[in-house]
């Protein structure tokens, strides 16, 4: 009797026991089925990582042939830039000796201004000179003209005094009391006046 209870007892502790056991299992079991899920899906991520690393290496790829086409292409737009920078620096200075000629230009053309209008300037003068000097000798030719036809006029008178004095030397030589009056006066005072004259015929032509 105490054996058959001692067994039941321990029947009793195995059935737990087991069933303990079992819920064990039933539990390892599910994390088993979850670990097998984890696992699938990490063999799936896996794959996926593997593609995409597969995929990023092509792509790698891809960008350093891109990278090297493009590093060469960097590389001959440097040397054109350089080329660039010397003709730059050519054309600036080209621009600059421009610039210069210009303001030399502009300087030259300032003094031909300058020049012109100092040369117009004195251009008016002369041509007022002239026009004043022209006025001048025309007031110098119209007096020396008129000086003339006075000149002309005594020279008549003259003449025709001379004529008379001629004819009255002619007339006077028959008469030597007038020809010595007349020479007394010139040796005396180097001329006879026209009044002299008219006085010494008067006092001997009349008698």
């Amino acid at each position: 009797m105490d054996k058959l209870d001692k067994t039941a007892k321990e029947l009793a502790e195995t059935s737990k026991k087991l069933a303990t056991s079992e819920k064990m299992l039933s539990e390892k079991s599910e994390n088993f089925s979850d670990l097998e899920k984890q696992q699938k899906n990490l063999t799936e991520a896996n794959n996926k990582l593997e593609e995409e690393i597969s995929s990023l290496k092509s792509s790698k790829e891809d960008l350093e042939g891109k990278l090297v086409t493009a590093n060469e292409k960097i590389s001959t737009i440097e040397k054109d830039l350089e080329k660039s920078k010397d003709s730059l620096e050519k054309l600036a200075k080209i621009e600059e000796d421009l610039e210069q000629k210009e303001r030399e230009m502009e300087g030259i053309k300032k003094d031909l201004q300058q020049t012109i209008s100092d040369k117009y300037i004195e251009i008016e003068s002369l041509k007022n000179d002239k026009n004043q000097a022209v006025f001048e000798r025309e007031s110098e030719i119209l007096d020396l003209k008129t000086q003339i036809e006075g000149h002309s006029k005594e020279t008549d008178v003259l003449n025709l005094k001379i004529k008379s004095l001629e004819d009255f030397i002619e007339e006077a030589k028959t008469y030597p009391k007038v020809v010595e009056e007349i020479k007394d006066i010139m040796a005396h005072k180097g001329f006879l006046s026209d009044k002299e004259l008219d006085e010494i015929i008067d006092r001997n032509l009349t008698k």
